[in-house]
């Protein structure tokens, strides 16, 4: 049986090993500071925000004991300066959904990539801004 921590850590694992962006473009939810101060999103550049969200155990089936399975989302959130197209963030999400879709270890397995224009954005600061353009690739998985 696999933990939640041991997929959290198979999946960022895998995060880890996307070459199609440079690993500092990359956020990872509730990282900690750099120097003190918050992620800075590079200035002119796509960048990315990763979340990993497991939803509610269930029995899978009884033998001896219960079998559980925990089905959960990894969220990969892009985002592009405003008004920069979005030819280059679709090529970006397609990349991300062949990386992590149907990659399986020990007992987690990922399921199917869903990409979705999630339009305008203001990921950080003034919501009013509305400073970039986003887009999702959303990842399921289940574990066990």
């Amino acid at each position: 049986m696999m933990t939640n921590t041991q997929a959290l850590q198979a999946i960022l694992a895998r995060v880890g090993t996307f070459t199609g962006m440079p690993k500092s473009n990359i956020q990872l939810a509730n990282n900690p500071q750099v120097g003190g101060k918050p992620y800075e999103p590079p200035a002119g550049q796509i960048w990315a925000k990763v979340t990993v969200k497991n939803a509610g155990t269930f029995i899978a089936s009884i033998g001896d004991q219960p079998c559980t399975r925990t089905p959960g989302i990894v969220f990969i959130q892009l985002f592009a300066p405003l008004h920069s197209g979005t030819l280059e963030l679709s090529k970006l999400a397609d990349k991300w959904a062949e990386h992590m879709q149907f990659y399986k270890v020990g007992n987690l397995e990922m399921l199917q990539a869903d990409i979705l224009d999630a339009g305008h954005s203001s990921a950080i600061g003034d919501p009013s801004t509305m400073s970039f353009y986003q887009y999702n690739v959303n990842v399921s998985y289940r574990i066990n």
